[in-house]
């Protein structure tokens, strides 16, 4: 008896890049193998509108992104909470293919330091 769900994204089982429901410790131990290779697995227990989580390595760490629905507009957003800008998308692999193309900023929660990489070596657990 769970909230409402976000609607799965279809095909996303087949995508190469697609984890499940693999848990984060799994996620934080490599099956990471290198610099920008990532996954995307259920997020645990963050709510039916936050549900995925985008780990990408990068220089020996793992950034864990939320992947968010935004119910008004049925799309997928990357991200805590919504910023005025934001972009969306109508799924999950289409955030993925937009950041094979284009830099995705990430930023190290600790020191805030920003550090910049495109998803390019997808992982399955």
């Amino acid at each position: 008896s769970r909230l409402p769900s976000a609607p799965q994204d279809p095909g996303m089982q087949d995508q190469a890049w697609y984890a499940g429901s693999c848990d984060r410790h799994l996620a934080d131990s490599p099956p990471l193998p290198q610099d920008s290779a990532f996954m995307v697995r259920q997020s645990s227990g963050q709510g039916w509108n936050q549900p995925f989580t985008l780990a990408v390595l990068y220089k020996g760490h793992v950034y864990n992104i939320p992947i968010r629905y935004v119910e008004s507009s049925r799309q997928y957003a990357l991200g805590k909470d919504g910023k005025s800008r934001e972009e969306r998308f109508d799924s999950v692999a289409g955030i993925i293919q937009h950041y094979r193309e284009h830099p995705l900023v990430l930023i190290e929660g600790s020191s805030a330091s920003r550090a910049h990489t495109c998803l390019l070596f997808p992982v399955k657990p």
